[in-house]
C-alpha cells in the first residue's frame, strides 16, 4: 500500500487572512493581548492543519511562514504610512 501525500493550500497564499491578522495586530495597543492573539491565531492554524490531516511535524513550518507573512504585512503598511 502506498502513503498518501497531503498538499493543503499555502497559508502564506492566504492574504486576506494575512491582511486581517496584520491589521488587528498593528491596532492592539498592549502586548498581552497581542500575544494572546497571536496564540489563539497560531492554535486556529494548528487546528486547521490537524483536521485537514498535516502531521503534526509538518504543521510547524507553514505556520511561521504564516507569521512571516504578517510581520511582512506589517511592515509594508509601516514604509507605506511613512
Amino acid at each position: 500500500m502506498t502513503e498518501a501525500q497531503i498538499i493543503v493550500f499555502p497559508l502564506t497564499r492566504r492574504v486576506g487572512k494575512i491582511r486581517t491578522v496584520a491589521a488587528t495586530l498593528s491596532g492592539m495597543k498592549k502586548d498581552k493581548i497581542a500575544r494572546a492573539y497571536r496564540m489563539q491565531i497560531t492554535a486556529a492554524l494548528l487546528n486547521h492543519l490537524g483536521k485537514l490531516g498535516v502531521a503534526p511535524i509538518d504543521q510547524n513550518e507553514p505556520v511561521f511562514e504564516f507569521w512571516r507573512a504578517v510581520h511582512d504585512e506589517i511592515a509594508k503598511s509601516i514604509e507605506g504610512a511613512a
